[in-house]
């Protein structure tokens, strides 16, 4: 730029001095230099437009060395290179340890995605869920949905819920029966279609694996709360026995320690026979029953405490319901039941206990309704969970037991709690 100045400078001066070649040939060699910038113009403007293209395609191979960043606009094209590649790099990773994730699922995965007009693409699916559904991995949604097309028409993707179903699919000519679960989730860009599958046994095990969790969670605790007062007082109690004349207070001291550890003893005894019950539970042996005269012979049971707490009993039954049962064991369920309703009623105005008995189809319902405390949150999802209580004297096996006899005799057991009012419902197939 300065040697164009200058050779400017120098052709206004070779005409006022009323040159004839001088200025000719400075016009000539400006007009090279023009050239020669045009030129060193066009190559930066090819170089950054080339950078620009990497950039828009996520091309990484080109950068631009340190002998080439002589400008600054140079310099930042330099950088906003290398910050996009360590970007593209970085969402690279990120992708590889998802697909990992997905892949690593026994639970079928397969995400949708789809743009604002509406078009769908196969972001995401797992191997489990090519083999549950026994297809190759299609990446084309026009392809993979003519292979899913009993799935399609349950989740009905161009119209995408959240949906929670027990579902049949034929695979091979067999019936397989999964648990399908949807969910969305939105984007500037895009709206993604989360569909995952599980095998009904992949559930029944999940569930199986929570509930001897919660149930070791629960032993664990009973049983270090029994020792740990015990072998503080073995401790204790051997310093006591080495003293060669024990007085008469160390004496009673060590009596009073003997006591706790015969009280801590029987209540560990009386734990592992709670447990016992609930391991050994003998198999059903059926009769017919009338159920409504069984609900009666309960109620008569618990006559004295219903008059003592002035609670109002309800029957709403027909004259006669009869089922093929247990009934020792329905009898045991009964009374469980409504035991517990006597407790939830403690300190409740005008308490009351309706049992209800309807029948629907192939199926008889049994409800056992308190006005009582109710169920709090807190405590929903341990209701069932053995040695779970909320009683002072409680052992916490009343509604594991009356679970375990509901399902020995092919039935079961719900409960539902809101506004002051707790419902456990029996169901028995007819």
């Amino acid at each position: 730029m300065s040697l164009l100045i200058a050779t400017s400078i120098l052709i206004y001066l070779s005409f006022t001095a009323h040159y004839t070649i001088t200025p000719i040939v400075l016009i000539l060699f400006l007009f090279f230099l023009i050239y020669l910038l045009f030129e060193w113009q066009n190559k930066q403007l090819y170089e950054f437009e080339k950078n620009l293209d990497c950039l828009l395609v996520d091309d990484f191979s080109l950068s631009l060395p340190a002998d080439k960043q002589k400008s600054e606009l140079q310099k930042k094209m330099a950088l906003l290179l290398e910050k996009s590649k360590r970007r593209a790099f970085a969402q690279a990773s990120e992708s590889i340890v998802f697909t990992t994730i997905i892949e690593s699922f026994t639970t079928g995965i397969l995400i949708l995605r789809r743009d604002q007009q509406k078009v769908i693409e196969v972001y995401q699916m797992n191997t489990a869920f090519t083999n549950f559904l026994q297809i190759p991995r299609y990446y084309h949604w026009d392809l993979l949905k003519n292979k899913i097309k009993p799935l399609v028409d349950i989740i009905q993707p161009q119209d995408w819920q959240t949906l929670k179903h027990v579902i049949s699919l034929r695979i091979d000519g067999q019936e397989e029966t999964f648990y399908l679960k949807t969910a969305i989730t939105k984007t500037k860009e895009f709206d993604y279609y989360i569909i995952s599958l599980e095998t009904l046994q992949q559930l029944i095990d999940k569930k199986e694996k929570e509930s001897w969790y919660r149930l070791l969670n629960v032993m664990s605790h009973e049983i270090i709360n029994t020792i740990t007062p015990i072998s503080s007082l073995a401790s204790n109690l051997g310093g006591l026995l080495s003293d060669d004349e024990p007085d008469a207070e160390s004496l009673e001291e060590l009596s009073k320690g003997l006591e706790i550890i015969k009280k801590r003893s029987i209540h560990l005894t009386d734990f592992v026979s709670t447990y016992r019950k609930l391991a050994e539970l003998p198999l059903p042996i059926k009769n017919t029953v009338d159920i409504v005269l069984l609900a009666n012979n309960t109620l008569l049971l618990f006559k004295d405490e219903f008059k003592k707490q002035q609670i109002i009993t309800n029957l709403i039954a027909p004259d006669s319901l009869f089922l093929n049962i247990d009934q020792n064991q329905i009898e045991q369920v009964f009374i469980n039941l409504i035991s517990n309703c006597l407790y939830a009623l403690q300190n409740t105005d005008n308490p009351s206990i309706t049992i209800t008995m309807t029948q629907n189809n192939s199926r008889v319902h049994i409800t056992f309704t308190d006005n009582g405390i109710g169920v709090s949150n807190e405590i929903k999802n341990n209701l069932f969970v053995p040695y779970f209580t909320t009683r002072k004297e409680g052992s916490g096996i009343g509604l594991t037991l009356s679970k375990n006899i509901m399902e020995a005799h092919q039935g079961s057991i719900s409960f539902a709690s809101k506004d002051q009012q707790t419902s456990f419902v029996l169901t028995f197939l007819t």
